[in-house]
C-alpha cells in the first residue's frame, strides 16, 4: 500500500537490491542493511523552470531533499557526509552528447559539487568531466575553473593498464576515472537511444568512460554496456547516481536534432543501484513513446536485464522502492 506523508509517496511497484557481491560491497552501510531492496528517489517540482532556465535554488533544494530520503540521514549535510570525506577526489561524470537541446543540467552538477565541497572536499578536487572536448560546445559548461573552484575538464586519454576485456574486444577506461579521481558520481540524463533503446545510468558509464570497440553498439549495445559497468566497478567507486530528469528526450536520441520530442519532466532521480534506476526511468521513456504512438523499444533496451544477470543491481519491480517527493 502507498503511504503519503508530507509530500512523500512510497510506492512498492519498484524496489530491488544493489545486486551482486561487487555492487553490495560498494554500497553504503545504510543501503546494505535494507534487506535485499533498492531505493530509487524521485524529486519533482513545478517550480524548477523559470522560462527556459532552471532555478538553481530549486534544483539544490530538490537534490538535498532527495539525498536525505535516499540515505535516511537527519539532514542534507549529514547525507552528503555519507558519500564524501575531506581529502577525497570526486569526479562528476556528466553527459553532453545530446547538446544543445538536452544534456546534464549545470545547475544540478553545481549542486552536487557544492554538496561535496560542503562535506569537506577541496573545490579543486571536484572534477566535472565528459569524454570529448568538442561536446562542451555549445553548452553552458566552460572548460577551466568553475564558479565554486571545481575543475571542468575533457577526458579522452586512456589508462593503458586499465582495460575492459569484453566479449568482443578490449576497451580502455578514461584516465580521469581511475587516476585523477577516487569516486565517480554518475550524472546521466533521461533520454532514448536509437541503438540501445535508452541511455541512462548504465550507458553513461559504459560509453562515457570507455574508448569502446567498433562492435560495442551492435546487438543493442548488449552485452557491452553491462560488461563495461561491471568492469568499472572493479576499478572505481560509484557511490551515488543523480539522474537529470528536469528535461527528457523520448525520440531522436542520443542527440536529438530539434526540440519536437523533448519534454520537461521537472524531476531528478537518485539511487545507488544503476539497474533499478534504469528500470524505473526506462519505463518512463517507453510510456512517453507509447503515448506518442511510437514503437516500443523494450527489447532493444535489454542491456538492463543483462546488467541484472551480471549482479549489478535489480530489475525486479517487486524489489525496488520508488520514493516520490515534491519541492
Amino acid at each position: 500500500m502507498d503511504k503519503t506523508n508530507e509530500g512523500v509517496t512510497r510506492r512498492g511497484l519498484i524496489t530491488g537490491v544493489v545486486g551482486g557481491a561487487a555492487a553490495a560491497a560498494l554500497a553504503p552501510r545504510w543501503l546494505r542493511a535494507e534487506a535485499g531492496r533498492s531505493r530509487v528517489v524521485r524529486v519533482e517540482s513545478e517550480r524548477v523552470w523559470n522560462g527556459d532556465a532552471r532555478d538553481p535554488r530549486v534544483v539544490a533544494a530538490m537534490l538535498d531533499k532527495g539525498l536525505t530520503a535516499l540515505t535516511g540521514a537527519g539532514d542534507a549535510a549529514a547525507a552528503w557526509r555519507q558519500f564524501f570525506k575531506p581529502g577525497m577526489r570526486v569526479g562528476l561524470k556528466i553527459n553532453l552528447l545530446g547538446r544543445p537541446f538536452v544534456y546534464t543540467a549545470p545547475e544540478l552538477t553545481g549542486a552536487v559539487a557544492a554538496g561535496a565541497i560542503a562535506a569537506g572536499v577541496r573545490p579543486a578536487d571536484v572534477v566535472v568531466w565528459d569524454r570529448w572536448r568538442d561536446h562542451f560546445a555549445p553548452t553552458a559548461y566552460k572548460l577551466g575553473t568553475g564558479p565554486r573552484g571545481e575543475l571542468v575538464v575533457a577526458g579522452g586519454a586512456y589508462a593503458p593498464s586499465v582495460v575492459l576485456k569484453g566479449s568482443e574486444g578490449n576497451a580502455p577506461v578514461d584516465r580521469i576515472a581511475v587516476e585523477r579521481t577516487d569516486v565517480t558520481v554518475n550524472l546521466p540524463l533521461l533520454k532514448d537511444h536509437s541503438a540501445s533503446g535508452v541511455t541512462l545510468a548504465l550507458k553513461n558509464v559504459a560509453f562515457g568512460c570507455y574508448d569502446h570497440y567498433a562492435s560495442a553498439h551492435a546487438n543493442g549495445c548488449d552485452p557491452f554496456i553491462a560488461e563495461a559497468y561491471r568492469h568499472f566497478l572493479s576499478v572505481a567507486r560509484v557511490p551515488l547516481i543523480v539522474l537529470d530528469a528536469t528535461r527528457g528526450c523520448y525520440e531522436g536520441g542520443p542527440r536529438p536534432s530539434d526540440r519536437s520530442r523533448i519534454w520537461n519532466e521537472n524531476a531528478i532521480y537518485l539511487a545507488t543501484d544503476p539497474v533499478a534506476l534504469d528500470t524505473v526511468c526506462r519505463r518512463l521513456i517507453l510510456a512517453k513513446r507509447a503515448a506518442a504512438g511510437l514503437p516500443d523499444r523494450l527489447r532493444l533496451a535489454r542491456h538492463v536485464e543483462t546488467a541484472a544477470r551480471l549482479g549489478l543491481g535489480t530489475n525486479d519491480p517487486s524489489r525496488i522502492d520508488l520514493v516520490t517527493l515534491r519541492v
